[in-house]
């Protein structure tokens, strides 16, 4: 499960009043699929555990987003209400002026200088889908306008027709249970709505929308074709079109894990000769999931889609061409922390994609079942290979730039072959190995014989697994087991839609109107009814179908599930309500979900128009795009508080249709920025940013506008200073943003447009079915067609800049983001805030120093921001108390606006009446919520004034949110939070750490234990050398770690042992990538590891890190920095072998470098904690004076400038310490009374001064260098040395002066008294004590405020 993303991404919600955005959305959707689980025909049982997932549904939609409803809990049944009329669907705008005839897509009229009014100018794309495999001469007669005799467009997935009684013809996309858009009859676009259904007076809603999740892919061609329910109803899988398979949530609609089955190719498994996969464009439309032992399966398969145009690796001709399929077999690994998907096996076959399914036998073999293109049912063993050590991906080139100097050649021609090490192929160098072996496939027979299967679905019970298939007449049942297919009977039925198995031995039919349920019923020869599980081959049994009961369809519906044994969930055309048919009873359907009536219209500016769009350039400037076409201007601040209101000017004039996208781009040459917007009705339109006026527009498409690329930076390019406005559809029409002109349309593919290569003359266009169309600008011609390796070995010639759709071009650099490509109520009003980013901005400008009015201004205007976004965040109503803090000490005011969650590219939005239901989620939710408040508590404790309001505000969320919300709160996940200690900036990991430490203080002793036992098998020591580094093993360092480090009495030696080894593994691992981890846990715990590890091993580590200046050492996670504060901490904690081991690697250190590094952790230290090494100060500066041995040139030289200014930090920090300049002279003091001196020419010892009995508090040499005044404030008593060089100290050297009475006794000793003011601290004695030499002979002592006058 991958908790975090490198942002910390909070979804708002804005909204006007109490409106419900998610039923609004809901109910404009375009259902494609819908699954249930559990009962959703009656309400959930009270007594039900928190996050307990009885029942439910999952709707998807065309649009690639899922709907969840869960049901609700209710003791007593609530006063009926009426049923709500149907709401239609919002129909796309149309033109309000008349269209004229579309111009020629190349049409190239004269560039305008100036632009004198607005242009009005209606411009259709013409919907010609061009075949890549049709003829250059063709093409440009479609691009003349003269059309082709026999160009058909291809059909839509959604208007794919039933096949008729007269011309039987195979599905491309086989009607599947959860989807009825394959059936005329039954399509959302049903002019009339459905007729109220008869429903008793207890009429009630017992399914609750409570989330709309958009996951990572919603262009075009990625709408949702399959659900499944796993792991016992808490995950479900989602399939999407283009091949994107997703895990989600039941419990807070997150994703967990999300991978494309499409696109990570693998090689062809043992026994299987694979094709090309790259020729052709697949349809996703197949789902199994098979629980295995230990092991869940996941089975895909895709269909060639139905809108592609043939591709030469797929021939028709090729029996049965378009019956090919491709499979996908995943393996989802359920693990203690995540759950992923591994694609372990991926090929092509001639088939049914709909008929791929898996069987396990009595000996645990596992058996791959389909159908043949002409009918046959085929059957092969399959074997799940084991895991081998995975290889570094090769990675592909960096990104092509452009360079236009080199001249680029002529694409008709051919290109120059290159060998396999200079030409790169993108698939190629994807693949990865296979964890398939495949045997030969053994034909057991037709299942229809002469007959077309239109459906086939299978079943597995027990040691068997049921297949059903059917025909346009007929439907037939059959039993697999052993390797042999037994047909059990064969029924005379016609248009069936589909047909599912509901248990082991039931089945239900869907037609056109009805839904038929039957069982199946086995009896023996004599007539006794046997056991469908019991049946063999040997005993004569026959089988035959019992009907139970035949449900009417009154009405036209979107999608329908009846996978249920005991009920059949539909979504109704028009309001989209779910109506559940009981398939035990004759009562009429009961609705399951409506649109409430309280919805009345969607939000709406002050004005009444709905909000269709947002884009956000700055922090103070949202615009936002509107149902009557016009643009308004808004700010964060202002959306908070009131959505429906606008801080600026409106657009003079509006677009035709409501506004569906907008972007910006500038004009390089006046550097003025522009808006350009799209709307629903094809129209695009230019506005400035300064003032929404209105600069030129245009009808261009048939879709609405979905990207905007600006060519910029293309030197030599004819396309310089243009944008391709790109439609959804995948149209593209060419602008020059200098005079608005527009220039040409290039056709649409049936493929969705991925990427734009511009060359100095060409365009080349990149879909998604890996094809590639080449147009020359110039003279406004089609070249050709190509396979994608003949466009990247086209790319390595040079020349070229590529640009790809999926990032937008036009993204402004700002905190907030918005939703694009979807125009739900809710996804059109959401805009995401990268708190880490706003958070660090805002601190920054508050911590600046104002020196005019605009920066207070901006600070003023920060305060402001950091309290609106604090306000979403905050949950009001929990505690009174805190309420009032809020509201008094931090002005924090209610607002209506809500918040989502966000991770691994997918947004789940919630919908709750109830804040408190937030926390009732989900621990991950929780620990996002809370993480992000201690974030912006922190930010708003910048502000002294805030501090005392944000700390107590803090400590409630961190400690009481349990007691406040009830038994149903999910606590914060101590695994959410790790990851995003790992992930995250400095202020999140200090808001991290808080709440780390709080959630650990108030755990239990039980729950410790239980927690580390846990995790502890996960240590990285007892890891292999391959799992050292995964996050599994790091998170398990996280939390016994510092759990140890607080609790350490309450783990086991053994655990302190594995956990003090893994840290000094990560330590002195330089490729580590948590070596941090390792640092901040030696800061917390050095004093428990030091007993289990080489502590000295430890602090040097330490070290070399505190002091490393390396660039490849510089990351996010600031290790050094990190460092330098454990550095501070040990010293402080473990003063004695801290300074043990700075004495030795001064004096013997491995390296060079080291001692270096020592050094500066000296000076560092005398500049940061000097009370640390204050009562160690003579054995340091004895280390330092003699890592200048004059005889070590080298170690001298290397270290002598560090070692100055150790001296000089240690001089102006320590009175006891002194420093004559003239004759290299060194006194330090110590606290036994001695005075050593040193002389640094030669890093020796010349002699010891002992005279005082107590400790030194301060020594200093006269201006001539002659004398050394020492005091001591214990003895309050002053002695004068004559340390001056003499005559005699050539015969005795290393022997101090002589002092004119006894060697041992000082040249003058001062006593003095000055009272109380000689008891003072150590920091004291370093501050108050000052010695100031008047004259050589006259000095002045300064004791607090007493000063005393002493001639020498």
């Amino acid at each position: 499960m991958k908790h975090s993303s490198p942002a910390l991404l909070i979804p708002f919600t804005f909204r006007r009043d109490k409106s419900d955005l998610l039923e609004q959305s809901c109910s404009r959707a375009r259902p494609s699929v819908i699954r249930s689980w559990g009962h959703v025909s009656t309400f959930k049982h009270p007594d039900s555990e928190p996050g307990a997932s009885e029942g439910g549904c999952a709707m998807g939609t065309q649009d690639g987003t899922v709907f969840l409803f869960n049901q609700i809990c209710r003791t007593q049944p609530l006063p009926s209400r009426p049923s709500l009329p149907s709401l239609e669907s919002r129909s796309p705008s149309r033109s309000r002026s008349s269209t004229p005839t579309s111009p020629h897509p190349f049409h190239l009229s004269q560039r305008a200088g100036v632009v004198s009014g607005i242009t009005t100018e209606q411009v259709e794309a013409p919907k010609n889908y061009v075949d890549f495999e049709e003829e250059p001469e063709k093409l440009k007669d479609i691009l003349q306008g003269r059309q082709p005799k026999e160009l058909v467009k291809p059909p839509a997935l959604k208007d794919s027709k039933a096949p008729s009684a007269s011309k039987p013809k195979r599905n491309a996309m086989p009607k599947s249970l959860l989807s009825a858009t394959n059936s005329a009859a039954f399509t959302a676009s049903s002019s009339h709505p459905p007729p109220p259904l008869n429903m008793g007076p207890e009429n009630l809603n017992v399914l609750d929308l409570w989330c709309h999740v958009i996951l990572p892919q919603t262009e075009s061609g990625h709408g949702v074709t399959s659900v499944r329910p796993i792991e016992d109803n808490q995950f479900i899988v989602v399939l999407q079109e283009a091949g994107n398979l997703s895990v989600l949530s039941l419990k807070d609609g997150n994703c967990v894990t999300t991978v494309n089955a499409s696109r990570k190719a693998l090689n062809s498994p043992i026994g299987v000769e694979d094709t090309d996969p790259l020729q052709a464009r697949w349809l996703w439309n197949h789902l199994k999931v098979y629980e295995l032992q230990e092991t869940t399966i996941i089975v895909t398969a895709a269909t060639i889609n139905p809108s592609a145009p043939p591709s030469p690796a797929l021939d028709p001709a090729d029996n049965g061409g378009q019956e090919k399929s491709r499979i996908s077999i995943l393996e989802l690994h359920s693990r203690e922390l995540d759950i992923d998907l591994e694609l372990i096996g991926q090929w092509q076959f001639d088939g049914l994609s709909y008929s791929v399914g898996l069987h396990q036998e009595v000996d645990k073999s596992l058996k791959l079942l389909q159908l043949s293109a002409d009918g046959h049912f085929l059957s092969r063993c399959i074997h799940l290979l084991p895991r081998t050590v995975s290889q570094p991906e090769i990675q592909p080139p960096g990104k092509i730039t452009s360079n236009f100097n080199i001249p680029i050649p002529n694409p008709l021609k051919a290109l120059k072959p290159h060998s396999a090490e200079d030409l790169y192929l993108a698939t190629e160098t994807a693949r990865g190995p296979s964890r398939i072996a495949c045997d030969d496939a053994s034909d057991l027979g037709e299942l229809l014989p002469s007959e077309m299967i239109l459906g086939f679905h299978a079943r597995g019970a027990r040691r068997k697994t049921f297949v059903v298939a059917w025909s346009e007449h007929h439907l037939t049942v059959s039993e697999y087991q052993s390797g042999s297919l037994h047909m059990l009977f064969t029924d005379s039925m016609v248009s069936i839609q589909d047909v599912q198995w509901t248990t082991d031995s039931s089945y239900t039919v869907l037609f056109e109107d009805r839904v038929e349920c039957y069982t199946l019923r086995a009896v023996d020869a004599d007539n006794n009814e046997v056991d469908m599980n019991d049946i063999t081959f040997e005993r004569r049994t026959i089988v035959t179908p019992q009907r139970l009961q035949t449900i009417a369809l009154a009405g036209p519906y979107d999608a329908i599930d009846i996978t249920s044994a005991s009920q059949i969930l539909l979504v109704q055309s028009g309001d989209r309500s779910l109506a559940v048919f009981d398939t035990s009873s004759k009562d009429p359907p009961r609705m399951s979900w409506q649109v409430r009536p309280s919805i009345v219209r969607p939000t709406s500016t002050s004005s009444g128009v709905e909000v269709t769009s947002l884009i956000p350039l700055e922090l103070d400037l949202i615009v936002q795009g509107c149902a009557d076409g016009r643009l308004r201007q808004s700010s964060l601040i202002q959306m908070i508080a009131d959505s429906s209101k606008s801080s600026g000017e409106d657009s003079d004039t509006a677009l035709n249709g409501f506004i569906t996208s907008l972007f910006v781009v500038s004009n390089e040459r006046t550097k003025e920025r522009f808006l350009i917007g799209g709307a629903d009705d094809g129209s695009v339109g230019f506005w400035t940013l300064d003032h929404y006026k209105m600069c030129a527009r245009w009808t261009l498409f048939t879709t609405s506008l979905s990207h905007v690329i600006q060519i910029e930076d293309t030197q030599h390019s004819l396309l310089e200073g243009c944008v391709l406005c790109v439609s959804a559809d995948g149209t593209v029409a060419v602008i020059v943003i200098d005079g608005f002109q527009f220039l040409f349309l290039i056709p649409a593919s049936c493929a969705p447009l991925l990427r734009v290569c511009i060359g100095s003359n060409n365009l080349l266009l990149v879909y998604a079915d890996n094809r590639a169309r080449l147009w020359d600008v110039k003279t406004q011609e089609f070249w050709r067609s190509m396979a994608e390796e003949k466009v990247e070995e086209m790319l390595k010639q040079g020349g070229w800049t590529e640009i790809r759709l999926g990032a937008r071009a036009t993204e402004q650099n700002t905190f907030l983001k918005s939703i694009p490509n979807l125009i739900f109520p809710d996804t059109s009003l959401t805009l995401l805030l990268d708190l880490e980013r706003f958070t660090t901005a805002s601190v920054a400008v508050a911590k600046s120093i104002s020196t005019n009015r605009d920066q207070t201004r901006a600070i003023f205007r920060t305060l402001e921001r950091l309290r609106s976004v604090l306000s979403v965040l905050l949950t009001p109503g929990l505690n009174r108390d805190i309420d009032a803090v809020c509201s008094e000490k931090l002005g924090i005011r209610p607002v209506q606006t809500s918040i989502g969650f966000s991770r691994n590219g997918t947004v789940t939005l919630y919908r709750s009446a109830d804040p408190h239901e937030m926390w009732c989620l989900s621990s991950d939710v929780s620990a996002a919520r809370v993480l992000s408040i201690g974030v912006m508590l922190n930010a708003l404790s910048v502000f002294e004034e805030y501090i005392e309001g944000a700390n107590t505000v803090m400590i409630f969320y961190a400690t009481s949110l349990s007691a406040a919300v009830g038994p149903k709160y999910q606590p914060p996940s101590l695994v959410y939070l790790a990851h995003r200690w790992f992930d995250g900036s400095n202020d999140v990991r200090r808001a991290t750490r808080v709440l780390f430490d709080y959630a650990m203080a108030c755990m239990s002793d039980g729950e410790s234990s239980e927690l580390t036992e846990r995790w502890q098998h996960h240590l990285p020591c007892l890891q292999p050398n391959a799992e050292r580094e995964s996050t599994q093993a790091a998170l398990s360092l996280f939390l016994c770690g510092y759990l140890a480090a607080e609790k350490y009495t309450l783990l086991s030696t053994s655990a302190l042992t594995d956990i003090s080894k893994s840290i000094a593994l990560y330590l002195h691992d330089e490729q580590s990538l948590h070596r941090v981890l390792a640092v901040d846990l030696c800061s917390r715990g050095f004093h428990i590891w030091q007993h289990f590890i080489d502590a000295m091993e430890i602090l040097r580590a330490l070290f070399s890190l505190a002091t490393s200046s390396r660039k490849e050492s510089i990351n996010l996670q600031n290790v050094g920095s990190q460092a330098r504060l454990a550095v501070l901490q040990i010293a402080t904690s473990n003063t004695a072998l801290f300074m043990t081991t700075l004495g030795l690697d001064i004096l013997t250190p491995p390296t060079l470098e080291h001692r270096k590094a020592v050094m500066q952790i000296v000076a560092f230290l005398i500049k940061k904690r000097p009370l640390v090494l204050q009562p160690n100060i003579p054995k340091l500066m004895e280390a330092v004076v003699r890592s200048l041995d004059p005889n070590v040139t080298t170690h001298r030289e290397a270290v002598i400038d560090t070692v100055t200014e150790i001296i000089s930090y240690v001089v102006k920090t320590f009175p006891a310490v002194d420093f004559y300049m003239g004759t290299q002279r060194l006194a330090v003091g110590g606290s036994d009374g001695a005075v050593v001196m040193y002389d640094l020419k030669t890093a020796i010892r010349l002699y010891v001064l002992e005279g005082h009995k107590k400790a030194i508090s301060a020594c200093s040499f006269s201006p001539d260098g002659r004398r050394l005044l020492t005091l001591s404030i214990e003895e309050n008593v002053a002695l004068v040395w004559k340390v001056g060089s003499s005559f005699a100290s050539f015969f005795n050297p290393g022997a101090p002066p002589r002092q004119g009475r006894s060697d041992s006794q000082p040249f003058k000793t001062i006593d003095f008294n000055v009272g109380e003011a000689a008891n003072m601290t150590t920091q004291e004695a370093m501050d108050l004590i000052r010695i100031n030499w008047v004259a050589d002979r006259s000095v002045k002592i300064r004791i607090r405020d007493s000063v005393l006058t002493f001639s020498t």
